[in-house]
């Protein structure tokens, strides 16, 4: 399942993600509304749910908290693609 549409389930379903990152975390609630297949979902794409959350957060306060962010500010400044330069 692409994060996209697992993101729009999550939300269809009102779950609230949160992720503590001093605790390396990720919670969901309400827990009642986790469907078996959503919490699989959730752990298979664990990293790049808090990677877009982290993201998110960075554009909300302009607070940048990775590397990544980092590296993504540059892409979007420059205008590079992110497989450019991959040989």
């Amino acid at each position: 399942m692409l994060v996209s549409k697992l993101l729009d389930k999550i939300d269809e379903a009102g779950i609230v993600l949160s992720y503590f990152p001093e605790e390396d975390r990720l919670n969901a609630k309400p827990t009642a509304a986790l469907t078996p297949e959503l919490v699989d979902h959730i752990r298979e794409h664990r990293t790049e749910i808090i990677r877009i959350m982290q993201d998110e957060e960075m554009r909300k306060t302009g607070i940048i908290q990775t590397e990544y962010q980092v590296f993504g500010l540059a892409r979007e400044y420059f205008g590079l693609d992110e497989n450019e330069g991959a040989a």
